[in-house]
């Protein structure tokens, strides 16, 4: 039986071919090659393969023919384009053929792994899903079934699994009038009428075993002549696991579907909160340098003032954006989900809600030694802030709020690629409330970004809840939520772990610490970036030296050595942050850096932490916080 994923590689660059085999064998995976088009269809008629990765260009067919033949003979096969001359007309057609992801080619190695870890949980979810619907299949047509011989409901016979169905002996029945034993009452008086006109065909019942136990049923009949007397035979049909298999596959596709929707969603998101994270930095950044050249009573000063605020709204909301997409920035560390409940029902911020509504209640029922997890405390603040401000909206001024937590075992629906299947050890969060409920149909739309039940623009933005549903699925886990008729659940599973608590970092004194004149490289391809940036720098005693990409970055190190640099993670053509970065220790090895970026992708921040970066700043900042992190960053904190 195969243990690790098996790969097609089709490139007729032998070079680049057998490159990327060596670097697919060193990740474990079994890697076969074709060089041609033909020779790519011939392996796949005589071997299985998990995934191919096909180059666009080949000399004999495109590689969207071969994604095609995938698509309509390899059903298990997901495919994933590699090419040197990426066109959007190319990578459309790509997708029309099921091409689950489009790669340009030169590739980076580790975005390539990457990429080849959700195509495969992606072929993971559709092998699961097909076998959902083949079992439904087996069973809506191979189900056995009970037959039973009547005449006007007196039992003349019936075979051993209409008995076993119902739980009768054949001596128990026989010559007997047997209806009332096996239908509830409603189904009953359907059937006889039935009888009483004639009438024959398919029908539904719900069925009574002996004991009382009632099971779905369908039931085909028509008449015949049994030992010369006219009689009816019935064909009855336990629906059962039919109905149960149903309801398991439509789940499965409700779960994947919200995934690749979610996931697309989340990408949309990316490339928005970069554009207006840029933008918002002037914003904020500019009257706070204004605002620390100014005295409180200066003219002018307070409406500043509100202009940055106003900024850092905004920027709250790009943050929101930023979640969605989920960047994979922040730090995680191993903390009590108990501690963060209660450090949050006495923080500021939910003293301030809870004030609009005096009369609620909130109670609490917090396991003791409850399993630690591996967490970001702010985020799972902003989980708790926004289903409990959901739930006393919901309730009312006089309603109430249960919080609980668990040590659980829970089987994860959709778990990551790189997570266990099957049960595992979870911390449960349960956040209920006394108020209406919710409506099915809210349910199956209610971590849908921008959907929302209240009055759109009075009560939040509509991404509360997507922000809570990208916020678990970051940190490996999982949410449902529940009608309890009244009220509501939330119930939150997240990983246990056996580690220790991390220890909590002590809070500096200093609000906005100066330099004492320490060299910094700004390197970011938005001019206005390293201008605004240059000029708060300079504010707090720093000298600065600016690059407009990484490629310069690195030709300004060859010859000016610095303190510190600031990175922004994406640029526009050339090297991103975290290419820049691997290229600097090469020639400055142990060099600081700090990232400041709109937004990033996961797989770069994940690489650029081990490269050694450890703080990550998301734009627009403060004069305060580029001020403490330079701080930290500079005393090798």
């Amino acid at each position: 039986m195969r243990t690790e994923p098996h790969i097609l590689l089709v490139d007729d660059e032998e070079r680049f071919a057998n490159s990327l085999h060596d670097i697919l064998s060193h990740y474990n995976y079994h890697c076969a090659k074709a060089y041609s088009g033909r020779e790519a269809i011939s392996l796949l008629k005589t071997n299985q393969f998990d995934l191919a990765l096909l180059d666009v260009e080949l000399p004999d067919m495109s590689g969207c023919d071969i994604a095609e033949f995938i698509k309509h003979s390899c059903q298990n096969t997901t495919s994933v384009m590699l090419t040197g001359n990426s066109t959007v007309e190319t990578a459309v057609m790509a997708m029309k053929q099921g091409t689950y992801d489009f790669l340009s080619k030169p590739i980076n190695h580790e975005v390539l792994i990457k990429t080849i870890e959700k195509a495969l949980r992606h072929n993971q979810l559709t092998r699961e899903l097909r076998t959902s619907q083949e079992r439904f299949k087996i069973l809506a047509d191979a189900s056995w079934e009970g037959i039973v011989i009547h005449d006007n409901g007196r039992l003349i016979e019936a075979n051993n699994q209409f008995l076993s169905m119902f739980g009768y002996s054949f001596d128990e029945l026989a010559g007997k009038m047997f209806l009332e034993k096996i239908l509830v009452s409603s189904s009953l008086i359907q059937v006889k009428k039935n009888i009483d006109e004639e009438l024959f065909g398919s029908h539904e019942i719900i069925a009574v075993r002996r004991g009382g136990a009632i099971f779905p049923a369908e039931v085909k009949s028509q008449r015949i002549e049994f030992l010369g007397i006219p009689a009816r035979v019935c064909a009855i049909r336990d629906m059962s696991a039919r109905i149960k298999a149903e309801e398991e596959n439509l789940e499965l596709q409700k779960k994947l579907a919200k995934a690749n929707k979610l996931e697309a969603l989340g990408l949309m998101a990316g490339s928005v909160a970069h554009d207006l994270n840029n933008i918002l930095s002037a914003i904020v950044s500019y009257p706070d340098l204004l605002l620390s050249q100014m005295d409180p009573a200066d003219r002018y000063y307070r409406e500043i003032g509100k202009i940055q605020e106003a900024g850092k709204r905004a920027a709250a909301v790009v943050g929101d954006l930023v979640v969605l997409a989920r960047s994979g920035m922040a730090t995680t560390t191993v903390e009590n989900i108990n501690e963060i409940i209660l450090n949050h029902l006495n923080s500021i911020e939910h003293d301030e809600r809870l004030c609009r509504y005096p009369e609620s209640v909130i109670r609490t029922s917090l396991q003791e030694n409850l399993a630690n997890t591996p967490c970001s405390p702010p985020h799972i603040h902003k989980i708790l802030m926004n289903l409990i401000g959901n739930a006393l909206e919901a309730s009312g001024p006089a309603g109430e709020i249960r919080i609980s937590t668990a040590n659980c075992r829970f089987t994860h629906p959709v778990p990551d690629i790189d997570q266990p299947r099957g049960a595992g050890d979870f911390v449960k969060i349960t956040i209920a409330d006394n108020g209406p409920g919710i409506s099915q149909n809210d349910q199956d739309h209610i971590f849908d970004p921008f959907y929302s039940t209240k009055v759109m623009g009075k009560s939040g933005t509509g991404l509360g809840l997507a922000i809570v549903w990208n916020t678990v699925r970051e940190h490996g886990g999982w949410i449902e939520v529940k009608d309890n008729n009244p009220g509501a659940a939330f119930e939150i599973y997240l990983p246990a772990t056996d580690e220790k608590k991390s220890s909590p970092e002590m809070p500096g004194n200093d609000l906005c610490p100066t330099g004492q004149g320490e060299k910094i490289l700004l390197i970011d391809d938005q001019p206005e970036q390293n201008e605004t940036m240059a000029r708060l720098l300079k504010s707090l005693g720093y000298t600065t030296l600016s690059a407009g990409s990484g490629e310069e970055g690195l030709a300004v190190l060859k010859n000016h050595p610095v303190d510190l640099v600031l990175l922004d993670m994406m640029m526009g053509e050339g090297l991103n942050g975290r290419e820049t970065y691997e290229r600097i220790l090469q020639i400055r090895p142990g060099q600081k850096a700090i990232i400041i970026s709109g937004y990033a992708k996961s797989e770069d921040v994940s690489q650029a932490r081990t490269l050694g970066i450890s703080f990550f700043l998301e734009k627009p900042v403060t004069r305060a916080q580029i001020g403490r992190t330079i701080k930290k960053v500079l005393a090798g904190e």
